[in-house]
């Protein structure tokens, strides 16, 4: 399924966005630091992200996105972006969202800066590249989450691929 091949090559993106450690995010959905780890280098051949571990990590990511919506915005626009809907932007727009993503999401984990602060910072690029789009669900607030969940919690159970 394409949605959890795209996630496992942004496995790392989002995991820095969050701010949570490889350990923190393998307690979170029940497998180690080394799992995650594995995941994240992307070596499909020997470690593929499964419909299971894919549904746990995003389960885990919408319950943090609910639970802290003013800190996450920038997650949900990345989920949007690279994972859900990648064909609603122009190519160059997403390297463009990327680069200053991979810029600014390690300072989280490196507790220079909150993710709140890298959010904020995020969605005002986001807003100056154009993805409006993206951007709305946002503005909606959690009814738009429980909506997204939804979506992409259908499409992953319901596909035969």
């Amino acid at each position: 399924m394409e949605e959890i091949i795209r996630f496992q090559k942004y496995m790392l993106l989002i995991r820095r966005t969050v701010g949570w450690t490889a350990e923190e995010f393998g307690e979170k959905i029940g497998v180690t630091r080394q799992t995650i780890n594995n995941l994240e280098k992307n070596n499909r051949d020997k470690f593929k992200l499964n419909k299971t571990q894919y549904i746990a990590m995003r389960s885990v990511l919408d319950a943090e996105m609910s639970k802290y919506p003013d800190e996450t915005e920038m997650l949900r626009l990345i989920l949007d972006v690279f994972i859900d809907n990648p064909e609603n932007y122009p190519d160059e727009d997403r390297e463009r969202l990327l680069n200053k993503a991979n810029m600014l999401t390690p300072s989280i984990l490196a507790g220079t800066t909150s993710r709140k602060d890298v959010s904020k910072e995020l969605i005002a690029v986001a807003a100056a590249v154009g993805f409006a789009a993206a951007l709305a669900p946002l503005s909606i607030g959690l009814a738009a989450g429980s909506t997204v969940t939804a979506g992409w919690l259908a499409k992953t159970i319901f596909r035969k691929d």
